[in-house]
């Protein structure tokens, strides 16, 4: 739904009329609005979701600002876990190969990474990140001054890849300098150290992945990221594991990995115990980065 309907839908299931949404102006304007034909203002929206008691997640879940945006994650979601549907699948690639044959703009880049860095691993028509776009990309975030959103996701995917050199100064950039930190838009930079520190792990440089894990511990303040922080308790306990050879450490991983079986995510099961395996084992220095487990996040 566009925005002007979800405002409609939401008033109506609340029990507000009209008259009483924007009560300093004509009702005719909200009338309007509500029909999308008078452009919805930041400050007329401020007030509506007060009146209506409104949060910013219960209008944007059904009304996105980014309909196409909105449209590329739920497909890039589906596909993820429906390898197998013909459809779903020829749209998602459509989209690719029309990303592979433009100039893109830094969400477009931040998509066709993406889908290269999970997809390349799934569909032989989707190649894997070349060195020369992994350091296209680089020589580009390491000049900004301010990091956006979209900057996030793609350097996310691209620690997977890029030298331990790069990766750190980019972190430094991001979580060390107070200068050039920009807000967070939501939590996608925090998994910028999650990838870093696995990376490092397969890499066997324990003291920069332990240096990773004590950053990443200090984002996620309010503790609201659950999934998060999951996630990077594994990874301390794999660490943990490898360094002191303490078998708990390796007993809570496999409790982790039960639990994931019963919440009925066996793909991230299969992954983790995967990831493992590869640790364990010894690792050549020719290892194919982009053969290595990806754990899907869903928040893009």
């Amino acid at each position: 739904m566009k925005i002007h309907e979800t405002l409609r839908v939401l008033r109506k299931k609340i029990g507000f009329t009209q008259k009483e949404i924007l009560t300093d102006v004509d009702p005719s304007v909200y009338s309007r609005i509500e029909s999308g034909k008078q452009e919805l203002k930041v400050t007329d929206l401020k007030k509506i979701m007060d009146t209506l008691s409104l949060s910013p997640k219960e209008v944007f879940s059904n009304a996105p600002w980014d309909e196409e945006q909105h449209h590329y994650r739920t497909l890039f979601s589906y596909c993820a876990e429906h390898l197998e549907d013909k459809n779903k699948k020829k749209e998602l690639l459509d989209y690719y190969f029309e990303l592979s044959a433009k100039n893109k703009n830094l969400r477009e880049l931040s998509n066709y990474f993406a889908l290269k860095n999970f997809f390349s691993q799934k569909w032989a028509e989707i190649n894997p990140i070349t060195p020369e776009e992994l350091e296209n990309v680089y020589q580009v975030l390491a000049h900004k001054e301010y990091f956006q959103h979209y900057d996030y996701i793609i350097i996310r995917t691209a620690v997977r890849f890029l030298e331990k050199e790069k990766t750190d100064l980019l972190i430094k950039k991001i979580f060390l300098s107070p200068k050039i930190q920009a807000p967070l838009v939501n939590d996608s930079s925090y998994y910028i150290l999650i990838n870093a520190a696995t990376a490092r792990i397969y890499e066997k440089d324990y003291y920069l992945a332990r240096k990773y894990i004590q950053i990443a511990k200090k984002q996620d303040k309010n503790r609201k990221n659950l999934n998060y922080r999951i996630n990077l308790k594994y990874l301390e306990n794999l660490l943990d594991y490898l360094t002191v050879g303490d078998y708990q450490y390796m007993q809570r991983i496999q409790e982790y990995i039960h639990l994931v079986k019963d919440i009925g995510d066996i793909d991230l099961a299969r992954q983790i115990s995967t990831d493992i395996k590869i640790v364990l084992n010894d690792i050549p220095n020719t290892l194919d980065k982009n053969s290595l487990p990806i754990v899907l996040i869903k928040e893009y």
